[in-house]
This record gives structure tokens, sequence and C-alpha cells, in this order.
């Protein structure tokens, strides 16, 4: 098998890559030095003054959910660790408290072990920019930051102190929920005859440019931390190091002056603090939006006589969200930024020229076929074929390097192998597939047969249809409405983004509308459409589907026994 792509397959040594990472930042910082300083907008919030301590309870979740991973850093595997957690919890417990109560982080937990990983297995291996940097931790700290992101998240929740619609690191959010929502909005605009533009927005070594004061501020003004947690998070970003390696070389430690480690739990959290006043940009602009961590969406539809007003208004607002990144020390890198017009064949080609472009800084963006968002590939008429295709030739790909191990391995481990190399990839943003024709999925369905006739042992004529009965597989069809069903049984019980929640109605009497004899059924109401694409949205798909199903599964109220009934009814469907 393929292992990940790192900086051990490349000739650079580990200095080369030190010495690339830290000019890198370096020009970056520099590009940025000119700006504005931030203004940073207190808000009305409960403050956080303090952690709470962990109980050894708690400690020993922790670590029955930590993964069996560990650093060069570590005086015992994390595997040990964990079998010894019984006598190991109460002195980790005691560490954990010692460093919450007195906001203190000791110099030995800031010490980070970097390796280059290749951002696409198809850039050059040789080219230092190919790569990006992941830092590797001592266990007990990365345990450490699980606790105190854990706490910090739940104030944040508590408050409401993030955008709705950035879907990072949250409870519920994911990629698959945010391109939902996305493609949503763009199908219902498209439906209702108008052009939609998407703008795809991408930072330059965003989480390694992070200003560790514009940062406490934030945390101080914006989230209201105070006392010994602020204390703490002062402690964490200070004095920080990293030392590069590679198979065969190791840099000299260097210290961290800027930027929160990739590969840390609470990095990523620290940057959806640090970029959460950017959204009050969009919203005086007008414009829809989506964030991913430091992947940005943003959006807007319009009439076809409209195109040249909203591509100024995209225009203006990308420039002032650069000049805000710069007064965070972030740069907007115009090289990735894409931007694709979403519609008909007909009204696509009635969009001017001259409308097909936009200004980003010094740079000019053309208007693209296909793009790629959040791992799913977007066309402009949202035929989806590309996406498809692109699926079942990687999963293909994977399928071909499993055969030659069928000798080797048993079965159950050549099952487990496929559901995470093939299958993952199948149900991946599977309900944006919906609606489509049968010939489009099609090429999804050749694989699941293939992938069953591989673990079984079949030869390639054999019957697929007692194959996957055998496996218990859904075919792709049923997956596709298996997941749109469980989505929107989150949705009723509110286990769901809030942008999620804004797009369902049920007859339950919560919407304000009159309550009506199909309340007790839990119906949900469909919005009405234009077009035959409109079907495809999942305001309107996601409410066909659920009133579809048996009255009694819909009365369900455990998660996981509506699943197994769920699975049960479609199985049925698909093979009686």
């Amino acid at each position: 098998m393929i292992g990940p792509p790192t900086a051990t397959h490349s000739r650079h040594s580990a200095t080369d890559f030190a010495t690339h990472f830290v000019n890198k930042v370096e020009k970056i910082r520099a590009g940025t030095v000119a700006a504005t300083d931030l203004e940073v907008v207190s808000r009305p919030s409960t403050s956080l003054s303090s952690f709470r301590s962990v109980t050894t309870e708690e400690v020993h979740q922790l670590l029955r959910k930590s993964l069996c991973k560990h650093c060069t850093l570590d005086p015992a595997p994390t595997w040990l660790v964990k079998r010894a957690s019984h006598v190991l919890a109460p002195v980790i417990t005691a560490i954990c408290n010692s460093s919450l109560q007195s906001g203190f982080l000791p110099e030995s937990q800031k010490q980070a072990i970097v390796t280059a990983r290749l951002k696409k297995p198809s850039l050059d291996p040789d080219d230092l920019n190919s790569f990006r940097p992941i830092s590797n931790l001592s266990f007990l700290s990365k345990l450490l930051e699980r606790v105190v992101a854990g706490q910090f998240i739940t104030h944040v929740d508590q408050n409401q102190l993030l955008p709705s619609r950035q879907s990072a690191y949250r409870q519920f959010h994911s990629t698959e929920s945010a391109i939902l929502a996305v493609h949503n909005d763009i199908v219902r605009a498209v439906d209702q005859g108008d052009v939609v533009a998407v703008v795809l927005l991408d930072l330059s070594s965003a989480f390694d440019t992070v200003d560790h004061s514009t940062l406490l501020r934030i945390l101080q003004s914006r989230f209201s931390l105070t006392g010994s947690s602020l204390a703490w998070f002062q402690s964490y970003l200070s004095n920080r190091t990293q030392t590069f390696t590679t198979r065969s070389s190791q840099s000299q430690s260097i210290p961290l002056n800027c930027g929160v480690p990739q590969g840390s739990v609470l990095g990523p959290v620290q940057f959806l603090a640090y970029t959460d006043d950017t959204t009050a940009i969009f919203s005086s602009h007008n414009v829809y939006f989506h964030l991913y961590a430091d992947d940005t969406q943003l959006y807007d539809h319009c009439r076809l006589s409209d195109t040249a007003v909203l591509t100024k208004r995209l225009t203006a607002c990308i420039s002032d969200l650069a000049q805000s990144l710069a007064a965070h020390r972030l740069q907007l890198n115009t090289s990735k930024t894409e931007l694709i017009w979403f519609g008909t064949r007909s009204s696509l080609a009635k969009i001017p020229s001259e409308h097909r472009s936009l200004s980003v800084g010094s740079s000019v963006v053309q208007s693209c076929d296909v793009v790629r968002n959040l791992g799913v590939l977007f066309d402009s008429e949202l035929s989806m074929k590309q996406h498809v295709n692109k699926v079942a030739s990687s999963c293909f790909y994977h399928l071909r390097r499993l055969r030659q191990l069928r000798c080797y391995v048993e079965q159950d481990v050549m099952m487990r192998l496929v559901m995470s190399l093939v299958v993952s990839r199948l149900d991946y943003c599977n309900a944006v597939l919906a609606g489509l024709p049968a010939s489009t999925i099609a090429p999804l369905q050749r694989v699941q047969n293939a992938a069953a006739r591989l673990i079984l042992g079949l030869d390639r004529r054999s019957h697929i249809k007692p194959a996957l009965q055998r496996l218990h597989w859904l075919p792709v069809h049923f997956r596709i409405i298996y997941k749109i069903a469980t989505l929107m049984y989150s949705i009723l019980h509110r286990r769901c983004p809030q942008y999620l929640l804004e797009l369902i109605t049920f007859n339950d009497g919560d919407s304000g509308r009159r309550c009506l004899r199909s309340t007790t059924s839990r119906a949900a109401i469909v919005q009405r459409t234009r077009t035959q694409l409109g079907h495809r949205a999942f305001s309107v798909c996601g409410p066909t589907i659920w009133n579809s199903l048996p009255k009694t599964l819909r009365l369900t109220d455990n998660y996981q026994h509506f699943r197994r009934l769920l699975k049960t009814h479609l199985f049925n469907l698909a093979f009686n």
C-alpha cells in the first residue's frame, strides 16, 4: 500500500525545509507589515476567567478515545499509556489540573517535531512549495489541548460567538454539511432562473502567520477570556519551538514566534477565533459566504442583466476582505483563487465575457468550468459528471492495488480495507448526487459491484445482486437516500448546524404555521420548484424522501434504532 507522501520521499534535507518555511512566513508577514492595525471590536458575553478542573474519569475517557499515535518526544508509546491508564490517569489528571489552575504550560510541552507533507500526490516532490509543515506534538500536550479546546468550545457555543456558517472543528459540522448548504443555495437560485457566481478563496500559509499578540487581543475582547484562562493561552503561545526532520536529517530547534501548529488540537480552534470578525465584511457587501477553517467561499446570484453589478460587488468585497486579512497578518493566495458561474447552459452562454473575470489584488481571475470545493468537483451546469467520474477513477485505482493483496489477506481484512479506501469515497458528500439520472451515477455502482466481487472472490461475470445481499450493502442509489434520510432525522432532532436547520420546516407547530393533522406523523414541508433541477436541492429532496418513509420510522426517537430500521426498509425496497 502507498503511505502518505512526506518529506522522506524528497531529496531535500531538514534544514532545507526549515529555511524554506521560515522564509516563506517572513515574506508573507513582510508583505502585510504596512497594513493598518487591526481594530478589535468587543462584544457582550459571559467571561471565561478560569478553566474547570477535570476528573480522573474524564481523563480516562480522553485516553480511551485517543489514537495510538506517538511522538519521538514521548517517553513511552501511546498504546502503553492507554493500556496502563488505570495507573497513569490520576497522575495525568493532576498534571492537567495544575496547568489549568496556574495558567501555565511547561516549555517541555511546547516543542514540535515538524515533518513536511506533499499537499497533493501529483505535485513535484523536488519543489519545496509542494509541501506543507505538519507538527507532531507530545501526547501529553495534545491531551491537555483537548481538555482546553473542549471547555473553550463549550464557552463559544453557549454564547454563540462563532459565525453560523463556519463549519470547521465544531460538533455536527463537517465539510459535508458545508457542501450541502452551498449546493442547496446554488440549485435554488438556478431553479429560479438566476445565474450564480462563486469565488473560492485560499490563504497563504494561514495557520503559520497568525500573530500571537493579535490573537490574544481577540481572545480577550471578542471571546471574553480573562484571568487564568487567558494566561494559559498566553503561556501556550509563548516560547514555542519546532524542529524539522526527515528520514535522514534533523534541523536545529527554531523559535516559533508566530502561527499556530498544524497538527495540534488547539491550533485550528484558535484560528477560527482569529478570523471570526472577517465575516462582517461579507454581510456589509450583502453576499453569501461559507467558511471551513481557512477555505472561504463567497457567492451570490442575480438575473442575467445584473451580472456586471454582481461582479463589481464581489470584487469590492474581496478587496475589503484582503485589507482586513492583512491587518490580521494573513494574505490571500491569488494563484489559488477560483471563480465559477453556475446556471443553465443557455444562461451561461449569455454571460458577457467581461463579466467572466474578477480582479483580486493585482491579479485577474478568469472563470472556469469546473472547481474543486472541499473535495467535491462542481461543474458550471451542476451535472456532477466530472465528480462522479473522478471518484470512480480513484476508487478503481485503489481496487486494482487491493487486488494484488487478495491472496495474502483474510476476507474480513479485505473488507476493512475496501470500506476505508473505496466505500468511504463512494459515500462522501453523496447527498448532492440526489436526483441525478441513473446513467450519471452508474460509474459509482460499477465501483461498488467491483468492490463486492473483490471481497467475496467472485469473477466479473458473477451476478451482483446476491453479492450485495450477502454483504448487506445498499446499492449506490439507496445509499444516497439513506444519507439524506439520516440528515433529515438529525435536523428533526436538532443535531445539525443551524444553517441546515433553517432549510427544513416540519409540521410540528414550532415554525408558527397552523398545526395540521400530519403533525403527529412528523412530515416535512416540500418547497415548490420551477424546474427538474430544483428537485435536487436538499430543501426539496430531503423532505420528499423523509415523507416517503413509513410513519413508524419517522416517529423513532433513538438514532441508532432509526438507522437500523432505515437500512432494513431500504434493503427490502432494493432487493424485494
